[in-house]
């Protein structure tokens, strides 16, 4: 890894590169300003739910190199892609922390949205990643959640109006026009809009 200026890390799928994650992008460019740090991105390939649930009807929204392209659009430093396994699924939230977050990304700072979890069976919840953070000389930032109308906005909720073909939601919730892409990991999703 290069050795980047007090790092300030989000992690996350980042699929679609929604509203929400835009809010949770623009924020971390500023923390780090405010550090005079460096903003790194930490995202995962194939998407996490896609090896842990491969029966699943799951699909993402974007490609990778979509998804980077966008997160690099809101004048993110660094993207950094951990290829995702079954066995990297196993590592607790602390071996997450220590290991990867600390000890591969020097992190400075994490910065968490309110539903933020990660580790086996994402026992990593808000509270005890900050606790376990906190002791271990990791700072971490909240961020508020962007909301949508009455609900979060969530890369799940745009799946589903991608299925329904709701196209006005789906872009409204993903913050530019969505154009579909030839599906090969669930033929229902065609690229006729």
């Amino acid at each position: 890894m290069p050795e980047w200026k007090n790092p300030v890390v989000a992690v996350g799928a980042f699929d679609g590169v929604h509203l929400g994650h835009v809010r949770i992008l623009r924020f971390l460019c500023e923390q780090a300003a405010r550090v005079g740090g460096t903003s790194v991105v930490l995202t995962f390939d194939p998407h996490p739910r896609s090896v842990l649930y491969p029966e699943s009807t799951f699909f993402t929204i974007n490609s990778l190199d979509e998804n980077l392209k966008l997160i690099e659009k809101q004048g993110i430093d660094a993207a950094v892609v951990m290829p995702f396994s079954r066995e990297f699924s196993q590592m607790t939230y602390q071996q997450f922390i220590q290991e990867v977050i600390m000890g591969t990304l020097h992190a400075h700072t994490l910065v968490m949205g309110p539903n933020h979890a990660f580790g086996h069976h994402r026992e990593g919840h808000h509270d005890n990643i900050k606790a376990f953070s906190h002791s271990h000389g990791l700072q971490v930032v909240d961020i508020p959640e962007e909301m949508w109308h009455s609900a979060g906005v969530h890369s799940a909720v745009i799946r589903e109006h991608i299925l329904k073909k709701d196209w006005e939601t789906v872009d409204a919730m993903l913050g530019y026009s969505y154009k579909l892409q030839p599906r090969t990991d669930n033929p229902s999703i065609t690229n006729n809009r």
